[in-house]
């Protein structure tokens, strides 16, 4: 294993090292990019936190809309929030200063961050699965996209997803390098980054590829279902005449069409 660290620009840190040239001061951001980076962060964060917690909060509150298909939104919100508070808020203190969340919390956040990301990739895989189900095989929907059915299956993706990322809890650590008017903090990988390039493309590929291309086929699927069936009967030609002479009046026809949307409805 080498010694010498590398954060995640690919960048070496490290403590420094007879080979390490010291800078004569820690490079810091102009001010004016500091307060607008800031500002973005913050705005970004602020809205989307807030966004995601009230699409946990009125699903949860509203018994009408604990849908198979709400469950997997939840699912969703919940992972993105895990993104924009562990990947959003902690780069404030990186633009002013260096690290400031320690050991535990290099560790933690950088967990949390890639936890988040996957979960969003599964969340939205499954919710891909169950519209496709429901739009193509609606006799087999009422029995496979139920409510009890999305619990266990997000349960079951919160639970692969949280064993997959335990492992950045043994790639990532601090470094420290120094400089003449102090020392600055950095959580960074453990080792060179070209040793993370199975990781990356084992996260590529059971996250990325294998989703966009489910995502991809059913999709597809789904838009020829709805491009062949036939459009419904517009109301000019329900007042056409009969074979026997009479005609279907418009009021007649809405009032079968209702019940038959009743029908369906129930």
């Amino acid at each position: 294993m080498e010694n010498q660290s590398w954060d995640f620009f690919g960048a070496p840190v490290g403590n420094a090292s007879a080979n390490q040239t010291l800078l004569d001061k820690m490079p810091q951001l102009p001010l004016e990019v500091q307060v607008v980076t800031i500002l973005l962060v913050l705005l970004i964060c602020g809205v989307g936190i807030a966004g995601n917690v009230m699409v946990v909060l009125v699903v949860l509150r509203t018994k009408h809309m604990v849908t198979p298909t709400n469950c997997y939104l939840v699912s969703l919100a919940v992972a993105d929030l895990i993104v924009l508070l562990a990947a959003g808020l902690p780069n404030i203190s990186e633009v002013v200063a260096s690290w400031v969340y320690g050991y535990a919390g290099c560790l933690c956040i950088t967990y949390l961050q890639y936890l988040g990301i996957n979960i969003s990739a599964c969340s939205i895989t499954a919710f891909t699965v169950e519209r496709y189900i429901a739009i193509c095989h609606s006799i087999k929907a009422q029995l496979l996209c139920t409510v009890a059915r999305a619990k266990r299956i997000i349960a079951c993706v919160w639970l692969f997803t949280s064993l997959y990322c335990l492992m950045w809890f043994f790639l990532v650590d601090t470094s420290q390098v120094l400089f003449a008017d102090g020392t600055q903090v950095k959580c960074g990988y453990r080792v060179s980054r070209n040793l993370y390039m199975p990781i990356y493309f084992l996260d590529f590929t059971v996250f990325y590829i294998i989703p966009l291309g489910l995502a991809t086929v059913l999709y597809g699927l789904i838009a020829r279902i709805l491009f062949m069936n036939p459009l419904p009967a517009t109301p000019q030609h329900a007042g056409r005449p009969s074979k026997h002479g009479g005609s279907i009046s418009t009021s007649s026809s809405m009032k079968l069409s209702c019940r038959g949307n009743k029908g369906l409805s129930s």
